[in-house]
């Protein structure tokens, strides 16, 4: 899902994303016939305080976007908070990128693939030392789908069967076949196999939330201790809006904890400015750099030891209307992406900030092929634009514009590269037009069905599967960029890349829809994503490829 989810930023900024990711529901056929994880994480005796107590100091974002309810956030700021105090059923490791069991001690799929049985661990409790059953799971998952909720990620539930129905109001909750048959059994079926469906059960849309404080303190529910209570690794301590967040070890937690005994974010108005120098004055022990800080930490003999560049699997792309002249021509289209050199991009204009473009998919989601890419040949650029009826930019039609989020200074700096760089090489003027973030997500929401230019904007990876990009995001029935591109041959080899049950099969399908995504230049990668961060000597701080949040339980502290 978007320039989300993936989706989307964390506590300091990361590129745009759209606020909605839906998972694709064409036709796929059965997974393996059962899966029987079993637990990774050794139970232990609830945390007590002691003597000397840990705290690990981050950054955050003030303005909780997309609020710190599990079942409504579409990511960006708050998504750390909710994965250290939440956890669904299973879990992503944030080490390996393995699915593991998280509330459930196993589960279990039929063999035709529908019918998803999770066996929950017992004694499971709540963060108020309450029961923590398998009807907090039903009513969260149906929370999600009830049209009221107005969740961003309401139709990662559409693969269960019923939830589509229940969603478009030609249904019912009780036809949604997610049932709880006892406190610790939870049974899922869906509407037809669905190979990346456990990926969704590990996702934050899928954490329990209890009805007894929602029905009491309605949408107020996550603003205090007493009322946000929660099931992860954490618990909330104190919440002061725009300044800090302060949570403590969650001794109900089933599992081990080993991090932190407690985490206190700082709350900036601005996190790429304002971090990196709470950091420098000693008051963060972790934090991103962007921008002109990059080479400064880069070239200072203490912090250059610090710093680290961490791969995030997403990309940055300029979009194309590819039904509207001159980008409705898929020479033009092809023209401006081998103008454009990339590496220069991000090595010169954004400081390394990045990883160097190398595709439309970010490496390593399955399918995905390095050498499918359009790489940079200034001379075929122009031979393709003068085929296309442009020689030398002639004929070229005025107020071609290049429209982006103002919020960001990276999408100014790389407007003004492109622009510059297409008027040198091919001869050709593009206008920049910036709108106030606001308006840019009301200008994007309406190009569905308005021409346009071009503008920029990215996807992060939710999970890491074909389906998380490939269905959702280029399939033309879906068109979630609204880039207007349509392929029949495309179409076809993703909808059978759905269904495929050969790994190696399902792999080789999608590869060849990648040729095609690239080579037809609807969308122009800039760069891929990546994290400058900088981390206090003795702390060791993993951040996974995907999403990447800093989960507290993983980190170590200082001996």
């Amino acid at each position: 899902m978007l320039l989300l989810m993936a989706c989307g930023p964390s506590a300091t900024t990361e590129p745009t994303k759209p606020p909605a990711q839906p998972p694709a529901t064409t036709a796929a056929q059965p997974t393996a016939a059962v899966a029987q994880p079993t637990a990774t994480k050794p139970a232990a005796a609830p945390t007590t305080a002691t003597a000397k107590k840990t705290v690990l100091r981050l950054p955050e974002g003030a303005k909780i976007t997309n609020t710190m309810d599990p079942g409504i956030s579409s990511g960006g700021n708050g998504l750390e908070q909710i994965q250290n105090m939440f956890e669904p059923l299973l879990y992503v490791d944030q080490i390996s990128g393995e699915l593991k069991a998280g509330q459930a001690e196993k589960w279990t799929i039929s063999p035709d693939g529908v019918t998803y049985t999770f066996n929950l661990r017992a004694g499971l409790k709540w963060s108020d030392g309450q029961p923590l059953k398998a009807g907090d799971f039903e009513y969260a998952w149906k929370r999600v789908t009830d049209p009221a909720t107005k969740s961003r990620y309401t139709q990662y539930f559409y693969p269960i069967k019923g939830a589509e129905a229940f969603n478009t109001g030609k249904g019912t909750a009780a036809d949604m076949m997610v049932k709880a048959t006892d406190d610790r059994t939870l049974v899922v079926t869906l509407e037809r196999p669905a190979p990346f469906f456990l990926q969704i059960v590990a996702a934050w849309s899928a954490m329990p939330i209890r009805k007894d404080t929602i029905d009491k303190n309605g949408d107020k529910w996550t603003l205090n201790k007493d009322t946000y209570i929660s099931n992860g690794h954490y618990r909330l301590v104190e919440w002061k809006p725009e300044q800090s967040m302060r949570v403590e070890k969650n001794p109900n937690y089933w599992g081990d904890n080993p991090g932190p005994d407690e985490i206190v974010w700082t709350l900036f108005e601005d996190p790429n400015a304002q971090a990196i120098k709470s950091y420098e004055a000693g008051e963060l022990d972790h934090a991103q750099v962007v921008g002109p800080d990059i080479p400064r930490i880069r070239a200072d003999a203490k912090l250059s030891k610090e710093v680290q560049k961490l791969a995030r699997q997403g990309s940055n792309w300029i979009v194309l209307d590819t039904t509207n002249p001159p980008f409705n021509n898929i020479k033009v289209r092809q023209a401006l992406n081998y103008a454009l050199d990339k590496a220069k991009i991000n090595q010169v204009v954004l400081k390394d900030g990045y990883f160097d473009a190398v595709s439309v998919v970010a490496p390593g989601v399955p399918g995905q092929v390095n050498a499918n890419g359009i790489g940079y040949d200034a001379a075929k650029a122009k031979q393709l634009l003068a085929d296309a009826g442009y020689p030398g930019g002639k004929g070229w039609p005025a107020n071609v514009k290049y429209t982006y989020s103002s919020s960001s200074a990276d999408n100014k700096a790389i407007g003004e590269a492109v622009q510059a760089i297409w008027k040198d090489t091919l001869g050709i003027d593009i206008v920049l037009e910036p709108l106030e973030a606001k308006a840019f997500d009301d200008w994007r929401t309406s190009r569905k069905n308005q021409p346009y230019g071009m503008y920029i904007n990215g996807w992060g990876s939710d999970y890491e599967d074909p389906n998380n990009w490939y269905n959702l995001l280029f399939d033309s029935k879906g068109d979630f960029y609204y880039s207007h591109w349509k392929n029949a041959q495309f179409d076809q080899l993703i909808d059978a890349g759905l269904k495929e049950l050969d790994v190696a099969k399902r792999k080789a399908l999608y590869e060849q829809a990648d040729k095609i995504l690239n080579d037809e230049s609807a969308y122009i990668t800039v760069y891929h994503w990546g994290r400058f961060v900088v981390t206090k000597p003795g702390y060791t701080i993993p951040r996974f490829r995907v999403l990447g949040r800093v989960m507290g339980y993983l980190v170590k502290m200082p001996q």
